[in-house]
This record gives C-alpha cells, structure tokens and sequence, in this order.
C-alpha cells in the first residue's frame, strides 16, 4: 500500500481501504500481501488476528518487522517463491491496477497455487468511475500522488475482477462498492 510519496489525503483513503479489507481477515490466516508498499501497513495491521504474514514489494526492504511478519523486497517475474499451498489468503490492495493487463492471469494462477483449498485473495482495486475523479485530483488539483495514478494501467469493474476470478478457476465470493462507488473489495475463493 503506498509509495514513499504519499501525502496525508493518499494516507487517508488508504486507511479508509484497509477498514474495508480487515473484515475479511481470517483469525490465524496465514497472509501473503503482495505489494505490500515499503510500510507493509496492511500487515502491520492485522499482526495480532494472523499467524503468518509475508509482504511483497520491489519498493520494500526485507526484514522481519514483527515475531509472525516477514517482509521480502521482491518484483514478480512469473513465479511467486514459496511452495504450493503456502498460505490462507492473498491480500493485493490496491495494486492490481498497476499490473499490466497481460500480466494479471500469471499472477493469479500463482495466487492459485499458493493458496490452500477453500483460500481467499482479498483485493481492492478503483472502479471505472474514479479514473476521471483520480485524474483530476492528482495532475489538476496535485492533492493524491501523481505517479500512483499515472502508473494505472486499468480501472475494474465487477464484471472485470468476475472475469479474473473465472478464468483463474476462483469463485467471485463477495463483492461491494466502497468510497463513493470510486473503490470496489472483491473476496475471490480458491475451491474447497
């Protein structure tokens, strides 16, 4: 969550973000938060309910920041490094509209494999309505991070995170609308 050029607003709505997200932790999860920001916020978070958590990010520095947190500075390139079945849940908050389109079926075949039966990958991800909006808060009003939203490569629909979540084999388990309509928390369920 966040670059290291975040102001108090950015910080604010990702705050508001995470409320949304903590709902669906599950107690003693094992969580792997991928691109989790240099901070590992979300992690930070919820340390107390997970029995596990390995953050992901290529803006991270590795270390352990917490007796059950893990931070690992890593940047995708096909492979996720961890055995099958690794973990409960897959947090990428946030981070989805900065994967190149063509990328993102690799990358959830991977959440796949490294999910248990029955695992989650909670995501958020601004909706079609919040480009405009984004847009003219960072490169007209300059109050949001520039570089966040100009490094967007795709804005998600409901119908769009359904189609991730079927041709990767998930199931879409929840969806909701938050922040005005401009964010969306789509819970997808790896099969029992």
């Amino acid at each position: 969550m966040g670059t290291k050029d975040f102001n108090i607003l950015d910080e604010f709505i990702a705050r508001w973000r995470l409320r949304q997200v903590r709902r669906q932790v599950r107690p003693h999860a094992r969580v792997l938060d991928f691109g989790c920001g240099h901070q590992a916020f979300f992690l930070r978070s919820v340390s107390r309910e997970i029995s596990r958590g390995v953050g992901l990010d290529y803006d991270a520095e590795s270390e352990k920041i917490d007796p059950n947190i893990e931070i690992l500075n890593s940047r995708f390139s096909g492979k996720l490094e961890f055995p099958d079945q690794s973990f409960d849940q897959v947090s990428i908050l946030a981070v989805l509209e900065h994967i190149p389109v063509d990328e993102v079926d690799a990358l959830f075949r991977e959440f796949y494999r490294v999910l248990t039966p029955g695992g989650q990958v909670l995501l958020t991800t601004p909706t079609p309505a919040a480009k405009p909006v984004l847009e003219f808060m960072a490169f007209r009003l300059k109050i949001i991070s520039q570089p966040e939203i100009a490094d967007h490569k795709h804005y998600y629909s409901r119908e769009d995170i359904l189609d991730v979540a079927q041709r990767n084999e998930f199931a879409l388990h929840y969806f909701t609308g938050f922040q005005f309509g401009f964010n969306c928390l789509g819970v997808l369920q790896k099969p029992a």
